[in-house]
Order: C-alpha cells, then structure tokens, then sequence
C-alpha cells in the first residue's frame, strides 16, 4: 500500500489510520511512517503523539487529546478528511486491534459513508502480542486469541464466556487491558478459569512495554502467577497444553505431540485401561440401585460417546437430562431436536450443576471433568468422572434389565469391557436358561 497523495486522491480528502507498532520507530512499516509523515493533520493521543514528535514536522498541524475522548478524536479526523484534508489518525500497535479503526468505521456508518469523501486507508502494524511473541521465541506456533478483560464495553459475562470457550479449546492466548487500578479483579478471575482447564506447569510471559526503553519480561507457569504484577502497559500471555520452556523463551509446537497416540490418551476408555495394573482400596464401597429416577434432575458434561452411553441409560430410567457441550454425537443432537433432552451448545461453566441432583463427567479434556467434580463436591452432589472415577462419588455398572430383575456388572471403573463381557454372557445364559436365578433376594 503506497502512501496518499493528490495524484491517487484527486481533490478527495483522505484520512489515514495509521499504526505505530508496539513503540520502537523501527518496528513501525516503511508504509505507516510514509503516510504519517505526509499528512496535513496528525490528530491522536496525547502521549501516542508526543512518542512520534521526531517523525512529525513544523509544518503539519498537530491534535492531541487525552485518553477517553476517543470518539470525538475519530469524529475530528473524520470531519477533518471530509473537508478534503489528509489527516492521519493514530495508535499504538495495529490500529484494527482494540484500536481507534473500529470507532472511526462505526461513526461512517452512521453518516452512511458511502467509500468515498473521505477516502480511507488502514496502514497496520506490529501488534502488541507480535511483538512479545518475538522476544519470547515462538509462543505463538499454534493457533492462539487474544481477549481483552476491560468490561468498561464489553459485559463481563460475554468475557467469561470467551474465556471459557478459549480455555476448553486449548488456544494460546494474549490478555489486552488485563489490569488498572480501577479493574483489579478480573485478571484473578481469568486465571482461576485457566487454572481449572489447564496444568500449573503451564508456562506464562508478562511483558510490559515491549520494545520500548524499560521493556520488562518475566516468564512463571499458571501455578505460580500472580496478578497484582500487572498493569495495563502489560501484555500477559498464556502457553496452551503444549507450550513449553527452552532458555527463557516460550515454544508452542504446531502439531500436537503424539499425533492419534495424542488422541487415544485423552479417551477416558483409554484411560481406565491404562489404570487396569494399579489397583484401588475398594473397603469404602457400597454398591446400591438408585429407585424412583422419573422426573430427577441429571447434568452430563460431554457430548461424545462416553456422554451418549450416559445419557441413553439415563433417558431409559426416566430422568430428565440437560447435556452440556459445544459438540455433540449425531445420536445425541436427534435426542436433543426432538425434546428429550435439553442441549447447552457451549463448554461447561462455574453454575451449570446447580439444581441437579446427578452429575455426570463425560468430556475427553481432563481438566474440564476435573472443574466438573470440584463443582459438584463443593454443592455436595453426586458425581460420576469418566476417566477420573475416584475424584467422583459414584461409578456406574455395566447392567442387565429385565421384568423383576437387574443385574449389575462392576470393575469400579477398571475394567469396563470387561463389565460388559461378564454382563452379555449373564445375559446369554439367562436367555438359553442355563442360569436360574431361583430366589434371589436385594
């Protein structure tokens, strides 16, 4: 993109949006510095225009304004270029990330721009997450986010919500505003989300005014983080569940490590087969036939096939069941569209259980069954974990049904195939009649 002249413009006027990068003038395009540099009006913030006073010259017409008159500094600009003025907008890092381009294009909205008078131009930048991202090596090798923790435009449950399903997806991410003296809290809520999806191991990067002369980064892991370190000259930045530590600096590799052994690990089948050679105590056990399930209010985490079996054996008692997961099988979305069951397409988040009586932990993400079992101990609910049975209270047999007689099969979560092998043969043999029952009581 070249920068604007009169032979490109006619006598149109045409406002720049110019970006800075993250500080250092060498980190800034040849093509914002062209533009910057050629403009008739500078219009920014105060200290983002006393930072480029060396590119700007005598002759070009100089705004500033304080931080929080960011529309008015957009209507200006735009004002301004309409008049058939080249004006230059600034910001710091990219000026399409959580910058001044979005409030400039919402006010042409309003005024019905049609493309032209002003003309407009976007000249972006290193941004702030680039920039970390290079001092620490390649944090950001697979895919990644960035959200920002300022509810002053965005309702703190929307930014929950984002961080919930940025968690559960494993992403890489960059906190923008995570931190100021007015907004003390939701950085220490955002990393107790983390925390409940991810490893205390997982590696961290705080990192204040990047590429600037007092430029600070400092690298600690989930467990030992603490927010009261930032600022919002901060950039903090979160490895995801592959992301590791080499010589100070943050990897995240782009494939995941393992390939479909990767996968297979994460099956709570899987799972449990791995734990056949570690036996538990099984002195605390009281194997029991939970009666009068119709109409019992039940909550499975999990929308796979761990989740399906739970839920058919559910429906089948007469339970009513509300599954929660962004995704689910073919079989359960049936069950789902046809009313009976209720269907929460999104992760699980702190308050689903709550008015359950059952719960069950079904996801192949260890740390999303883990918050599951937390939040139900803390309501002292009853609670089954897939690939986790001690962290739960209960563990749910391999069953036979018929009139006037259940048969329950129980590894305690061991051995589930072989359950269902000991139950299909009890099953055969009641239907060859080679097993009498006789009189057998509860």
């Amino acid at each position: 993109m070249k920068a604007f002249d009169d032979t490109m413009t006619g006598m149109e006027g045409v406002l720049a949006l110019v970006s800075l990068g993250p500080g250092d003038f060498l980190q800034m395009t040849g093509a914002a510095q062209a533009a910057l540099q050629t403009a008739e009006v500078v219009i920014g913030y105060q200290v983002y225009i006393d930072s480029i006073r060396p590119l700007l010259s005598e002759e070009q017409e100089i705004i500033s304004s304080p931080i929080g008159q960011e529309l008015e500094r957009a209507g200006q600009a735009i004002e301004l270029a309409a008049a058939g003025r080249r004006v230059a907008m600034i910001s710091s890092g990219d000026i399409g990330i959580y910058a001044m381009a979005s409030p400039v294009f919402d006010l042409l909205r309003e005024q019905g721009w049609s493309g032209r008078q002003p003309m407009v131009e976007v000249y972006p930048g290193v941004s702030a997450i680039q920039a970390a991202a290079a001092r620490l090596g390649a944090p950001l090798g697979h895919d990644f986010c960035t959200i920002s923790l300022s509810d002053l435009l965005t309702p703190w449950p929307v930014i929950e919500r984002r961080l919930q399903a940025a968690a559960w997806g494993d992403f890489v991410i960059g906190f923008y505003n995570p931190r100021s003296r007015q907004r003390d809290w939701q950085l220490q809520q955002a990393v107790d989300i983390l925390r409940a999806y991810r490893p205390g191991s997982t590696p961290v990067a705080v990192v204040r005014n990047v590429t600037r002369p007092d430029e600070r980064i400092d690298l600690t892991t989930l467990a030992d983080f603490e927010p009261e370190v930032v600022d919002m000259f901060t950039l903090v930045l979160v490895g995801n569940s592959q992301s590791y530590v080499l010589a100070q600096r943050i990897v995240t590799p782009r494939g995941y490590v393992g390939g479909d052994e990767a996968t297979a690990a994460s099956d709570p089948t899987t799972k449990a087969a791995a734990r056949i050679e570690e036996p538990q105590p099984q002195g605390d056990l009281y194997p029991l036939t939970l009666t009068g399930m119709r109409q019992v209010q039940v909550v499975v985490v999990g929308g796979g096939p761990v989740g399906q079996r739970k839920v058919q054996g559910l429906l089948n008692s007469g339970a009513i069941v509300r599954l929660i997961s962004p995704e689910a099988t073919p079989t359960l979305a049936t069950w789902a569209e046809a009313g009976k069951i209720e269907w929460v397409r999104r992760p699980f988040q702190t308050g689903d259980v709550e008015g359950a009586q059952l719960v069950f932990a079904a996801t192949n993400q260890r740390a999303v069954n883990a918050q599951v079992a937390q939040e139900a101990a803390r309501l002292e609910l009853l609670c089954n974990v897939a690939d986790r049975p001690d962290e739960g209270n209960f563990h749910v047999p391999a069953v036979h049904r018929q009139p006037d007689l259940v048969i329950s099969i129980s590894t305690v979560s061991k051995r589930p195939t072989q359950a269902r092998q000991v139950r299909d043969k009890i099953r055969t043999w009641l239907e060859n009649g080679d097993l009498d029952i006789g009189g057998a009581g509860d």
